[in-house]
């Protein structure tokens, strides 16, 4: 999956505005969701283009964590 950038990765952190990430590259924007897939799973997170539109919704970044568990 390769777009480029910049794209946002957005998550609700229990404060009312979501906070928000910016990432040059898809991929980047990934590699950081799986860095810290951890911590956010719970806050609804997101990847969005330049134009703050879905690319990835919670649910996809949960269904592509759940892959990579069954891979490893």
């Amino acid at each position: 999956m390769s777009a480029q950038g910049p794209v946002y990765l957005r998550w609700r952190a229990g404060r009312p505005a979501p906070e928000e990430e910016r990432f040059e590259t898809l991929d980047a924007a990934l590699d950081a969701v799986e860095a810290r897939w951890d911590a956010i799973q719970h806050q609804a997170p997101q990847i969005l283009d330049a134009r703050r539109v879905l690319l990835l919704s919670t649910a996809e970044l949960l269904s592509m964590a759940e892959e990579e568990d069954g891979a490893g």
